[in-house]
Order: structure tokens, then C-alpha cells, then sequence
């Protein structure tokens, strides 16, 4: 069995839809919307950061760090936004099972659910894959946790995320392609600091296993 390097995806403003939630924001990037995220960088600049080895030499090693994505310039406290992101288009092999490995990391300022979903690029039908379409949760979406029981280190915005899933679509008996949609629904909490960001940051690697 082998490993094959399919795509490497980074938050950046070059491909990641917002929309007021992430089913929605999902829809939009499914179907071709342009990119309307924007870059707000480390904005407290004490946020962690997904960053590659400085001699990384793996087969993604060209794609640059994640940015720190939000939908606007500035900050609202207790505001939700919801993201998404596509894959491109993976085309799948007849008497072929089609199976993949998913590793992604994720930074949210402050909670973030997420969610993985493989797509006909018909846009027609979810694939029911085990292990996908699961929401995958880190803090309470509710921005009031900022005032109750997230007000001490260390912090919900102080954890980096990471999921490794493998993705099997089982033996294809048509021809057909598939993507994965990879979507976040993120708030950010009312706190009583001067300061209140809020931004995303993810990665997600995708590997195809063949025989």
C-alpha cells in the first residue's frame, strides 16, 4: 500500500468562503463562489501559530503557512462566522476502492467546530463516509463562555487542534471524482479585556491510499 500526496489546503484569502454560518459558507465554496475572507494576520500577536518546519522537505513543503482569516478587518465580541474551503476535484478509478488520509490542525480565537465532507463535484450527493461529516468541536460556540468559565489559562485560544481521519468511499463502480469540503463555524467571545480578536487558521493534508 502507498501513500499518494493528493493536495495540501492553508487558510488563506485565496480560497476560503465566509458566510454568516458554515453550512452556508460550504454551499458557496461548493459552488465556485470567490474567495471574501480577509487576512488580519497575529493580530494580538501572542496567538500560536501552524508553521512548518523551517527544512521541510515533504511533498507539500511549497505551500506557504496558513494565514489568520477572519470575514472583516475588525473584531465584534460575540460575533459567529461560519468558513469553508474545497479541494480540488480528485478523480476516482473504476473497480478501484477509494481510500484517503485527512490530518488537519486548527486555530480558533476563541471556539470552532468543524466538519469534513466528501462530495460528489456533481454537487448532487454527500458520500457517507464513517468518520466524515462529524462535527468536530473545540470550546463552547456559545460567546458567553468568554464571561463564565473560559477566564483563566489556559485559554480555548491557546490550543492548536489537529484530526487525522482516514476516508474510505469503498470500491467505485462508476466514474465519478470526489472533494472534500472542510468547513468551521467559529465565535468569538464577549470577554472583559481592552483586547478581543478573533481569527481562524487551519491545514488540512489529503493522501490517497492505493494497493
Amino acid at each position: 500500500m502507498v501513500l499518494i500526496p493528493i493536495q495540501r489546503i492553508v487558510s488563506s484569502t485565496s480560497n476560503v468562503v465566509t458566510a454568516a454560518t458554515s453550512a452556508t459558507a460550504a454551499t458557496l465554496a461548493i459552488a465556485g463562489a470567490a474567495p471574501n475572507v480577509v487576512n488580519v494576520g497575529n493580530a494580538p500577536k501572542i496567538w500560536p501559530q501552524i508553521a512548518k518546519f523551517d527544512n521541510d522537505n515533504g511533498p507539500f513543503a511549497a505551500v506557504p503557512n496558513p494565514q489568520f482569516i477572519w470575514s472583516q478587518a475588525t473584531f465584534v465580541p460575540g460575533e459567529t462566522h461560519g468558513f469553508a474551503t474545497v479541494s480540488a476535484a480528485i478523480p476516482l478509478t473504476i473497480g478501484i476502492a477509494a481510500d484517503f488520509v485527512i490530518a488537519m490542525a486548527v486555530f480558533a480565537d476563541n471556539a470552532v467546530t468543524a466538519t469534513i465532507q466528501a462530495f460528489s463535484p456533481l454537487q448532487i450527493s454527500l458520500f457517507p463516509v464513517p468518520g466524515l461529516n462529524v462535527p468536530l468541536t473545540a470550546g463552547s460556540l456559545d460567546p458567553t463562555t468568554g464571561l463564565t468559565t473560559d477566564v483563566a489559562n489556559p485559554y480555548n485560544w491557546q490550543n492548536v487542534r489537529f484530526y487525522t481521519i482516514p476516508a474510505s468511499l469503498g470500491l467505485i463502480s462508476i466514474a465519478l471524482s470526489v472533494q472534500f469540503v472542510f468547513q468551521f463555524q467559529v465565535t468569538n467571545y464577549f470577554t472583559t479585556g481592552a483586547v478581543n480578536t478573533a481569527g481562524l487558521s487551519f491545514i488540512a493534508d489529503i493522501y490517497q491510499s492505493l494497493l
